[in-house]
């Protein structure tokens, strides 16, 4: 294994990718230990964090086109690989046409969204129990968010979850936590969802691929210290849109 030659010195492994398309992200990337030791680019996405004095420590991620973010790991001596998604910035590289949300919210705070017009392409292919660490679906068309949104039909609101990136063509997938309740497909809606962060001012940034319709809902939660706030916007498909959160 590629970690081999460095496990002695070895405090933790990260692999970054981008959240908009789920591609391993090395190119670009400035990544460093704020508690001091070495950082080595290994391709792919990997990036092994050596000598680091800490048992708990703080990176820092930088590149022209993501957001610059801060995170707490904990050293393992590569034993688990922390999966961290870079989140486009104003200046992401994207096609002529793409729809994009920009917006404002309470600095640092966490949004999830989805499209309401979005559930035709996924679909549950096995029953959910609450508590279960998997679950089955479908999706047409390849695999880029680890994010999703599950409701029951009977019911307005569901909840967000994560998986992990898969590591085959399968249609199960571990899920980072358990949901909430039980899940029958044949009563439930999935759909592929997203996850942004606003910055130190507020800002916030999203690309949105494949939307169905000119004219579509965008439903979000926004969490910022403790409080989530549920709403929705009308975006239009291949512009910028604006929403106001704050």
């Amino acid at each position: 294994m590629v970690l081999q030659e460095t496990k002695i010195r070895l405090s933790k492994v990260v692999r970054l990718r981008d959240a908009f398309t789920g591609e391993p992200v090395s190119a670009g990337i400035e990544l460093r230990s704020l508690a001091g030791g070495g950082v080595e680019k290994k391709g792919e996405g990997y990036f092994l964090l050596l000598d680091v004095g800490n048992d708990e420590f703080q990176i820092e991620v930088k590149s022209p086109v993501y957001q610059r973010q801060r995170l707490v790991l904990k050293a393992d001596r590569g034993e688990v690989v922390k999966e961290i998604l870079l989140y486009p910035s104003f200046a992401y590289p994207f096609r002529q046409g793409t729809t994009s949300v920009r917006g404002r919210a309470k600095p640092k705070s966490v949004l999830k969204l989805h499209l309401g017009d979005a559930q035709a392409g996924c679909r549950m292919i096995g029953d959910y129990k609450r508590g279960q660490e998997e679950i089955s679906f479908y999706l047409k068309g390849k695999i880029q968010s680890v994010f999703w949104y599950i409701r029951k039909k009977q019911k307005e609101k569901g909840e967000y979850f994560c998986t992990e990136y898969p590591e085959d063509e399968g249609e199960t997938y571990r899920l980072r936590r358990p949901l909430k309740e039980d899940y029958m497909k044949k009563d439930s809606v999935i759909c592929p969802a997203q996850e942004c962060i606003a910055d130190e001012g507020g800002e916030f940034y999203l690309l949105l691929a494949d939307i169905p319709k000119d004219t579509c809902i965008l439903k979000y939660s926004c969490e910022s210290e403790g409080k989530v706030t549920d709403g929705e916007a009308e975006i239009f498909k291949g512009r910028e849109n604006y929403i106001l959160l704050s």
